[in-house]
């Protein structure tokens, strides 16, 4: 077992951990650390953000990062068009989506909604919710179609 000062609290630990059992850093074995994972944007900016920003993977402080831009991708995605395991945005294609326009297993949206599991004014999936609804169990004002009845 190979000890090595953390590079936080200089605690003596395995310079194998993920994290410091003293003060939680993330790898406390390595002198400098940077996350892990990949993060990529564009210089180009509108409003702030980056036009296009690419994340994955956690960030220095161990957390997950998190894309955000007018096209961001990444395990977690906010943006115009947000694309990721979670995703929010005006439009959003994810596992679990929200937006105005949502694509996913879970998919809320404020107009239209496509997906397993879908919640919105238009929505269609197995399981639809809204005032427009189909898929194989569909509940709403309107039913576009349903295997159910």
């Amino acid at each position: 077992m190979p000890l090595a000062p953390c590079r936080q609290c200089a605690e003596p630990v395995d310079s194998r951990l993920a994290f410091c059992p003293h003060c939680d850093a993330p790898r406390p074995g390595l002198t400098e650390w940077r996350g892990e994972g990949y993060e990529w944007r564009t210089e180009m900016l509108w409003m702030g953000s980056p036009v296009i920003h690419v994340a994955f993977g956690n960030g220095a402080d161990g957390r997950p990062r998190v894309a955000r831009g007018l096209i961001a991708v990444g395990q977690r995605a906010v943006g115009g068009i947000a694309v990721g395991i979670v995703a929010t945005g005006f439009v959003a294609i994810g596992a679990v989506s929200i937006g105005v326009f949502s694509l996913g297993i879970v998919a809320v949206a404020g107009l239209a909604a496509v997906g397993v599991n879908a919640i919105a004014p238009v929505a269609i999936g197995v399981v639809a919710v809204g005032y427009l609804a189909g898929g194989v169990a569909a509940l709403g004002w309107k039913i576009l179609f349903a295997a159910t009845p």
